[in-house]
Order: structure tokens, then C-alpha cells, then sequence
């Protein structure tokens, strides 16, 4: 955890994607126990019942895949605040897609291919490790929040923008990582919050498209 942090410090100041070391790092960590300490692959999240699971969770993967994708929070409040074209050009510059170009249908499918490997990988390092190990010491809401905030920095390293932008962003970020904190809290299913987290990505994506 502390080189992750350390990596996300350093690409926060040097607009590199560091943290990605500190993502492999934490990766081989998660694995070690199952690999060499003879440990369950179920510490890592790796269990059946995929829809029993989600039955016991709907109601959030739909809040947030769904209705928080269509009408993201952090939107609505910088629209009422009138830095709405602000941080809508903040999120898509992030995304590195020149959304309203015919170039951005091929760029958004390029993105969505590769975001299937990314979604996991933040899963095991957030969700799985760091808010896991977290809530054995400090408890599940804390651990939560924590991998949350930490989650959401990890989404605006190498953007610009005003510090209300930037803040309003790492909210809305981190709000999606609190209710895949949620989720895998109470059930312990990595391929569940991997799944809620890569239909909210397509889902946001759909949603910008159609906005532009």
C-alpha cells in the first residue's frame, strides 16, 4: 500500500501514470497468498454464485452502473453551480477521446476493449486488497471510504483544470468506488464488482457520445 501511495503521489506531481507500478505491485501481493501461503482463491474474491450475489445487491449495481452513468451527481451539482462545460471537457479530456468526432466511435471501442483488463486490475488493487486488509484493522466503512478517495485521485492524475473541477471529479470518481465497496463488501465477489464497474464505464461512455 505504501508503494501505491507513493506511486500516486508522484504521478499526481508528474502528470506520468506511475501509480500503474504500484498497481502491479499490490497485483503480486494479492497473489501471493493463494500461490505460495496456501491461502483460498476465495481471499481474493474468486467464488460461484455470481447471480445469487447479485440479487443481494441489485439495488446499488443499479444506482450506480445505471442511473448514476445517465445522470452522474457531481453533473448535476456543477450545473446548478454553472461549471457544468467545465468539468464535462475536465472528464472527456481524461478519457483522451475527441468526443463528436467520427474518430471517437473507433477510439471509444478501443477504450472499452482495454478497459476490461483495467477494471480488474483496479478491482483487485482497490476493492479486494487495499479495502480488504483495510476493514481488518479499521472496520468495512472506513476501509471504504479510504480506497474510495484513493480511487478517485487515481482517475485525474496527468488532467488540468481549476481545483473545483478537479475536486468535483475525484468526488464523482470516488463515488462510483464507494458502491463497488459496497458490493464487495457484502459479497466478496470480485467478478460482481468487476462487472458493475466495467457497465458503469460503458454506460458513461454511451452517456457521453450521446451528449456530444
Amino acid at each position: 500500500m505504501v508503494i501505491l501511495l507513493l506511486t500516486l503521489a508522484g504521478s499526481i506531481y508528474s502528470g506520468q501514470d506511475l501509480f500503474i507500478f504500484g498497481y502491479i505491485v499490490v497485483i503480486v501481493y494479492a497473489l501471493r497468498g493463494p500461490v505460495h501461503h496456501n491461502r483460498s482463491w476465495q481471499d481474493l474474491g474468486l467464488k460461484r454464485g455470481f447471480f445469487k450475489d447479485f440479487r443481494r445487491v441489485w439495488y446499488y449495481f443499479g444506482i450506480d452502473a445505471l442511473l448514476f452513468q445517465v445522470l452522474p451527481p457531481t453533473l448535476g451539482i456543477a450545473f446548478v453551480f454553472g461549471y457544468y462545460p467545465e468539468l464535462l471537457r475536465h472528464i472527456t479530456g481524461r478519457l483522451s477521446i475527441n468526443f463528436g468526432s467520427l474518430e471517437s466511435v473507433s477510439a471509444v471501442g478501443s477504450l472499452l476493449a482495454a478497459a476490461l483488463i483495467l477494471t480488474l486490475m483496479e478491482e483487485v488493487v482497490f476493492r479486494v486488497t487495499i479495502q480488504e486488509r483495510l476493514s481488518w484493522f479499521i472496520g468495512t466503512l472506513p476501509a471504504i471510504l479510504f480506497a474510495s478517495v484513493i480511487f478517485g485521485l487515481a482517475h485525474v492524475v496527468g488532467t488540468s483544470g481549476s481545483l473545483l473541477v478537479v475536486l468535483t471529479d475525484v468526488a464523482g470518481v470516488a463515488i462510483d468506488g464507494a458502491f463497488f465497496g459496497i458490493i464487495y463488501a457484502k459479497t466478496h465477489n470480485l467478478a460482481l464488482t468487476w462487472a458493475t464497474h466495467y457497465t458503469a464505464d460503458v454506460i458513461g461512455l454511451i452517456a457521453l457520445l450521446l451528449i456530444f
